[in-house]
């Protein structure tokens, strides 16, 4: 069975990477590019398909199996809003999103499929994994170091990823990661505490994503790291996640719920 894919945000960065993606993949179909109503590729052919750029976000709900996203929190929540009225299943792979739009998301996912993921990386998504292992045999001794790098046009800090990073550590701990997540002014005023996880955040050049954890002991280091080589990695767990999430009940899920399935 080919599913049929739709694209938010299309003429962004991500938007083009998964459009790629989607057409290169044998089972999946591009079947509309959704862009804003005033940006420069509306109307314009997709490559080299009949298919053109639209503004039109329900005429694209209506002909897809499933919508991937990656934009901004309030377009996200707007689609959403939008999808819910034909069940159209939603892979949000937006990022900076506040607490009261994350509880809108998990209720909006009652009533159709949405996969919600700061990072569609296969490889982030293993890493997660390792974090997870590393911190219940470290945690507790070891001074936690989060250092994460984007680049300088990336809105929200920390990212995403460090965030999930954070608190799949925390929970390995059996912490609340808002209880013990420092950022970098912490060494303006006073020295580091034990049982903290420290955040530091880069934003330079185009970086496309970078992710280092440190466990540092008093003699010894362990370092868990993920670089993106390219935006490619984020696409390809992006449309085989949609892929799977075609098939799927109504639910809230995660990037593990899909490796796992």
């Amino acid at each position: 069975m080919i599913v049929k894919v739709a694209v938010n945000a299309a003429s962004g960065k991500m938007g083009q990477q998964v459009i790629s993606q989607v057409k290169s993949n044998t089972e999946s179909d591009l079947v509309a590019a959704i862009c804003r109503p005033e940006h420069r590729l509306l109307s314009r052919k997709v490559g080299y398909s009949d298919l053109t750029y639209t503004s039109d976000i329900q005429a694209g709900l209506q002909v897809s199996d499933v919508i991937i996203d990656f934009s901004l929190p309030e377009v996200s929540v707007n689609l959403l809003n939008q999808a819910v009225e034909g069940k159209t299943p939603v892979l949000i792979g937006t990022t900076g999103f506040t607490s009261e739009q994350t509880a809108l998301i998990k209720e909006t996912a009652k009533r159709i499929p949405v996969l919600l993921a700061p990072n569609t990386s296969i490889g982030v998504n293993s890493t997660l994994a390792l974090l997870a292992a590393a911190a219940k045999m470290l945690g507790k001794q070891a001074d936690i170091e989060i250092i994460e790098a984007h680049h300088k046009h990336k809105v929200d800090a920390p990212s995403g990823t460090a965030i999930r990073m954070g608190e799949c550590i925390a929970e390995a701990m059996n912490k609340n990661f808002d209880d013990i997540k420092v950022t970098d002014s912490r060494f303006e005023t006073r020295q580091r505490k034990k049982g903290e996880i420290g955040m530091s955040v880069i934003r330079a050049g185009e970086i496309i994503g970078e992710h280092k954890v440190l466990f540092a002991l008093d003699n010894e280091i362990i370092s868990i790291e993920h670089k993106a080589q390219n935006r490619l990695c984020f696409a390809e767990g992006a449309v085989a996640a949609s892929i799977w999430l075609a098939g799927q009940s109504a639910g809230f899920y995660t990037m593990q719920d899909f490796l796992a399935g």
